[in-house]
């Protein structure tokens, strides 16, 4: 499905990249005299001013995309028609503020050799200015007489990881991947290719995408701009492996994708891996998304921003104008205001999860429905997981921030590893249920209660952390799995469940024990309780309800002593007097609701029975 989407997708695009060309990042262009020197070394990337939190700014540059010709995809050192990497152009390393065309594998030499025989051979017989000072360059460029270059030099670190471009120095308009007499050439080159191919003994067959007989693609074409992949790319399609031959066909025969379609799909993939509003990265997964249609920038905008809200707070990183905006859509979409907003809700829209293994891109999920549908879809996740007044949406990286421990997020040694992140196949599976509107994954309830008894709040000097995300996706969770809303978003009286009810009696409990002490408490039964209290009711509760006992003795306030002592009276009779020996992962959650939202309900003063308390203490739960 993805294969055949993203070639309809490239065929609806009107600036697609011809066969032959791709589309490429450029830093720098480099100004050259008709004699083949270097007059110039510009920048040519973008500024953009971005706004962050705290109210400054900062730039940031950003390279322009030009039309190269196809760029090679072997990871060894081999040729491109006009070249754009710095060790190939100059033949140099840099190295702490030196140029040298030397190294440990002599690769800067030889990489330089491979360029000047390609492409001098290419250029010898155009005849343009451009291209002739491209050649004369080729011809006159010595390595090993250019390590003090001012040019060079000025870019510092710059120079090993940047892109380059080539353009006549009095001319700026002119630039030689864009020459007229080099593409005519180029498409002649192309052409003879193509000859050679068709005069090959390559069997025709039925494309399995476009269904027209087309020779088959041998090799696909690799996918850059994976997070964490290989940087020459990986493939999505590919058999390097006896095992995966069959009927004597080897290497991606297998897959009957003809050359075309291969053409189409991993331009298009990488076309929208290029561009920011196109994919989203959640730790060790990169999301793309896009919609049927020639300008899909509207939808994929607010698809990020559903998504989006509180990076800022946890990453510290820039705030869109869409995660500014997008609470704003989200009410009006509550509201079914829909009519004016420059959204397409019936085009069909497409997520993808991908994920590198190796040489290879893992897809890990692929999503597709009617725009208008993922909205509802996503519209009822953040309802389900919302817990008191349900203001603010939560972002997937909030939701995954929620699944790691707080002690991941400081720095690890080099010979450490690295466990912060949400495991993919989690990630997977809470995107698929987001946007299918179907049950979160079992790992993720399992995974919230772990963090909720484990981990600790150091900021507020608790062993145990409960907040409003956890609390709700545990409400969400349980309320999806019965198909029916068993946890209200605040206290529920009528609620009887057991766990839900011991929750609420351990809320009461702690209430008791901090408004019997005069000045705060370093720890209260929480920190040395709750664990347990949560997994083994019938263990614990006898013992906390002595203590409670004892702590309402303190109360100088009979009338708040009374209400207290009444209030766990109340939840007792309805637990018919007894405590569940053990609580199953379900009710675990059912329990840190139900203590979550009673402990809320303690610092509210709502309730006209409840007697007027000395001070008001915020709630941390």
């Amino acid at each position: 499905m993805l294969i055949k989407a993203l070639c309809d997708y490239s065929a609806l695009q009107e600036n697609k990249t011809p066969a032959g060309y791709c589309e490429y990042d450029i830093h720098y262009e480099i100004l050259l005299t008709p004699e083949g020197k270097i007059a110039a070394i510009n920048d040519v990337r973008i500024p953009q001013i971005i706004k962050l939190k705290n109210g400054k700014t900062k730039i940031n540059y950003f390279p322009v995309m030009e039309q190269f010709p196809v760029r090679t995809e072997k990871t060894d050192i081999d040729k491109n028609t006009i070249e754009h990497r710095s060790r190939y152009i100059f033949g140099l390393n840099y190295d702490k503020g030196t140029l040298t065309p030397t190294d440990a594998t002599n690769k800067a030499v030889k990489s330089h050799k491979c360029f000047c025989e390609w492409n001098e051979k290419f250029f010898e017989n155009i005849d343009s200015p451009i291209c002739k000072a491209y050649l004369n360059f080729i011809r006159t460029w010595d390595p090993e007489q250019e390590t003090q270059n001012p040019h060079l030099l000025a870019l510092g670190k710059e120079y090993s990881n940047s892109h380059f471009e080539f353009g006549l120095d009095g001319s700026p308009e002119t630039k030689l991947h864009n020459d007229s007499k080099f593409k005519a050439a180029y498409e002649d080159y192309l052409a003879q290719l193509n000859a050679d191919s068709d005069s090959d003994d390559t069997e025709l067959s039925t494309c399995s995408i476009l269904g027209e007989k087309l020779p088959q693609a041998r090799i696909h074409n690799k996918i850059k701009g994976i997070k964490g992949g290989m940087s020459s790319g990986g493939t999505l399609v590919g058999m390097n492996d006896t095992a995966f031959e069959s009927y004597g066909k080897k290497q991606s025969y297998n897959s009957n994708v003809s050359e075309k379609a291969m053409q189409m799909y991993t331009s298009a993939l990488n076309y929208l891996l290029s561009k920011r509003d196109h994919y989203k990265i959640i730790d060790d997964m990169t999301i793309v998304y896009f919609a049927m249609k020639k300008n899909d920038t509207e939808e994929c905008n607010m698809f990020a921003g559903m998504f989006s809200g509180f990076e800022d707070e946890l990453n510290k990183s820039v705030v869109t104008e869409a995660d500014r905006n997008i609470n704003t859509v989200m009410t009006q979409l509550k509201q079914g205001k829909t009519a004016d907003m420059p959204y397409d809700h019936n085009v069909d829209f497409y997520v993808v999860g991908l994920t590198p293994n190796k040489s290879r891109v893992c897809q890990k999920f692929v999503y597709h429905d009617k725009f208008g549908k993922i909205l509802d879809n996503v519209m009822k996740h953040q309802h389900d997981i919302a817990i008191g007044d349900y203001k603010r949406q939560v972002s997937i990286e909030r939701i995954g921030h929620e699944l790691i421990s707080p002690k991941a997020s400081k720095p690890k040694k080099d010979d450490e590893n690295d466990t912060n992140k949400v495991p993919p196949p989690l990630t997977a599976a809470l995107f698929e249920a987001i946007l299918k509107g179907t049950r979160y994954p079992e790992e993720l309830l399992s995974t919230v209660v772990a963090r909720v008894k484990t981990d600790s709040d150091e900021e507020k000097n608790h062993f145990i952390k409960i907040n409003d995300v956890r609390t709700g996706l545990i409400k969400g969770c349980i309320n999806r799995k019965q198909n029916k809303e068993e946890i209200k978003m605040s206290l529920d009286l009528e609620n009887k469940n057991q766990a839900y009810l011991c929750g609420r009696l351990f809320a009461v409990m702690e209430k008791i024990q901090q408004d019997s002490s005069e000045a705060p408490l370093n720890s209260t039964i929480k920190d040395n309780y709750f664990s347990s209290a949560c997994s083994r009711p019938a263990t614990v509760f006898p013992k906390l309800y002595s203590l409670s006992q004892n702590h309402l003795k303190k109360f100088e306030n009979s009338k708040l002593r009374n209400y207290y002592n009444d209030k766990c009276l109340e939840i007792i009779d309805d637990l018919n007097g007894e405590f569940p020996q053990t609580l199953s992962n379900d009710d675990q959650g059912r329990f840190i609701v139900g203590y979550a939202q009673q402990y809320r309900d303690l610092y509210t003063k709502k309730s006209k029975d409840k007697p007027e308390e000395n001070s008001e203490v915020k709630p941390e739960a």
